[in-house]
């Protein structure tokens, strides 16, 4: 039997959709919650600086926009049927987790200067992104 497109398909949606949804959440955030800007106003208080919401922000927006378009790249080439899908998918799901640690590890005065709720959910459309690369690689055994 066939593999269904749509297993591809969703994986790649849920990895796009993932992405946006971080810049929801920022959106969210710095309209009301603040939460960004509460912790780095802690992690940078002790030494008398005041953090950049706009530049906060500003690397969560990029993170959301980079993972976003690559996902959006991937599906555009796994609708097309190339093999090169995969591994295009496998490099988007190793750049997507890398900016996600960036924001997890990224530190200055010995503190992080993002909690981590917002590499967690940076880190989510790396782990759909994982499922859709295994299902890209998965060939169809109808296909050679």
């Amino acid at each position: 039997m066939r593999q269904s497109l749509s297993e591809k398909s969703i994986a790649l949606t849920t990895a796009t959709a993932l992405s946006a949804v971080l810049a929801v959440a920022a959106i969210i955030d710095q309209a009301g919650g603040h939460t960004l800007m509460d912790h780095a106003d802690t992690v940078y208080a002790p030494v008398g600086k005041h953090p950049s919401a706009g530049l906060l922000y500003g690397l969560v927006y990029t993170v959301a926009i980079i993972d976003a378009a690559l996902w959006l790249l991937v599906r555009r080439v796994a609708r097309s049927h190339r093999r090169s899908a995969s591994i295009l998918a496998m490099t988007v799901t190793v750049i997507s987790a890398s900016l996600a640690i960036l924001l997890l590890v990224s530190s200055e005065y010995g503190a992080r200067i993002f909690p981590p709720l917002w590499g967690g959910l940076a880190l989510l459309p790396s782990v759909a992104g994982t499922l859709a690369a295994a299902f890209l690689l998965r060939r169809d055994p109808g296909r050679r």
